[in-house]
């Protein structure tokens, strides 16, 4: 009789402690996970904020690097080192922010804003997206909450909703109705989404402030508050008619 081999119910017990200690290991992955979900979501936008400065930086740093090692060669291996290179691009790019800031608030840096603004207006394509961008983060920087931006949308079906951001109101050419363009941003990222039209009378008009709206979108819902209206929908001041239609600054 071979005196490794294994009776039924040991067998069976063996099989009992795997299948225990499976699901254990399970339960601890997913927890696991959900722990460390936040800080791999904060670490991953600090890695595309720094690869963005770090590639701004390189192309102001690169004329500099060039005259250094044109009066000293020998600074070669330091400069042009991946981790030396990357700190420097980094840090230049924070002092420019940091200068452009500070240029922003005075006479000179507004003529320097509107001089650099119509080189770009020049350009077919930087003309397109710049104006588009410079656009959409106006639309977001309304002073007051009164500006009831954040709404909720039949989508993807009719009995769902999701949120999202009016960034724009105009006339249906046709009908006449009111419209609404609403950005409706995904999670976890919400750089990314869709552009919705939607009628304005069909939005459901919450009393969020944008930041409130992207940490509910942020957090996958997590961060909500108690109550939320879900069906209550038209224009968003009591006497129902619609609110103003500011004209576009282009």
């Amino acid at each position: 009789m071979n005196r490794w081999a294994l009776t039924e119910d040991e067998l069976r017990r063996a099989r009992h402690h795997v299948k225990s200690w499976a699901a254990r290991a399970s339960e601890a992955l997913v927890v696991g996970a959900v722990a460390v979900a936040p800080l791999a979501l904060t670490l991953w936008v600090l890695w595309l904020v720094l690869q963005v400065a770090a590639f701004v930086g390189g192309l102001m740093t690169s004329p500099f690097n060039a005259a250094v090692l044109a009066i000293a060669p020998g600074m070669e291996g330091f400069l042009l080192h991946p981790v030396t290179a990357t700190i420097l691009n980094i840090l230049v790019a924070l002092g420019a922010l940091v200068v452009v800031g500070l240029m922003a608030k005075g006479v000179v840096g507004r003529i320097v804003g509107r001089m650099v603004e119509d080189f770009i207006t020049r350009i077919p394509v930087g003309s397109v997206v710049y104006g588009s961008a410079r656009q959409l983060i106006s639309s977001f920087q309304s002073p007051t909450e009164g500006a009831q931006k954040v709404v909720l949308i039949q989508f993807p079906s009719p009995e769902m909703r999701a949120v999202g951001l009016v960034t724009k109101r105009f006339r249906a050419s046709d009908t006449g109705e009111e419209l609404a363009a609403v950005y409706v941003p995904t999670t976890p990222n919400p750089t990314s989404g869709y552009v919705e039209i939607v009628p304005v009378d069909q939005l459901v008009w919450l009393d969020w402030t944008l930041n409130e709206a992207v940490q509910f979108i942020v957090s996958g819902g997590v961060i909500a508050p108690e109550a939320v209206k879900y069906r209550t929908t038209g224009h968003p001041d009591p006497a129902g008619s619609p609110p103003p239609i500011t004209p576009d600054p282009s």
